[in-house]
């Protein structure tokens, strides 16, 4: 046993603390604990014999066994439970969140025309009619839909704008070289452009 520094007057007799610990490591019905004042004047009580020490004989304290207490484990059911994600009942999969910077609604898309030209008049020479007047046909496949308009540029001028027709009279033509572009658009936005025609008028003597 390891010596024990200290001293309580108010103690007669030993610490409880060190009754407790001889009772711990000298069990049995008595122990001797050897009492006396070292080199820096402390009392100091120990098992081991010293000469010139006090004897006291104390009784042990029983010795009571300790039996270990096994804790149980965690098992998954300490977990915490993960919430599965709510499922709409019809199709059983889990709604979707909207996109908050999402429009509510996607744009339509253009239509996509197939076929879009000038089939009159054609690449050459062309004849003017009264007034210096050409007709223009034109080919649209599907039909143009309601929200988009037809334009046509006559050298890079518009010359019909907003119609909705496939037939045009463009008149107050000079003579000589021009060139036609038709043009589909929806909303100022330009969907689909025909190729160019190039032709020359030939006016008729008046």
């Amino acid at each position: 046993m390891p010596d024990v520094t200290g001293w309580n007057p108010r103690l007669l007799a030993l610490p409880l603390g060190l009754v407790a610990l001889i009772g711990v490591a000298l069990p049995g019905s008595a122990a001797k604990v050897y009492q006396y004042t070292n080199s820096a004047g402390e009392t100091v009580f120990t098992d081991e014999p010293v000469a010139g020490a006090k004897v006291h004989e104390v009784e042990s304290a029983p010795v009571i066994p300790m039996e270990p207490v096994e804790l149980p484990e965690s098992s998954p059911a300490d977990a915490p439970e993960q919430t599965a994600p709510e499922t709409t009942p019809s199709t059983g999969a889990a709604p979707s969140t909207p996109d908050a910077g999402a429009p509510n609604q996607p744009a339509p898309e253009p239509t996509a025309y197939q076929r879009f030209e000038i089939v009159e008049p054609v690449d050459g020479e062309v004849a003017s009619r009264p007034h210096n007047s050409i007709t223009i046909a034109l080919a649209i496949e599907p039909a143009l839909q309601r929200d988009d308009r037809v334009f046509i540029l006559v050298d890079g001028q518009p010359r019909i704008q907003d119609s909705s027709g496939r037939r045009h009279l463009i008149n107050g033509l000079a003579s000589g070289r021009h060139q036609l572009i038709a043009q589909i658009r929806r909303d100022g936005e330009v969907l689909r452009e025909s190729a160019a025609v190039t032709f020359s008028l030939v006016t008729s003597a008046q």
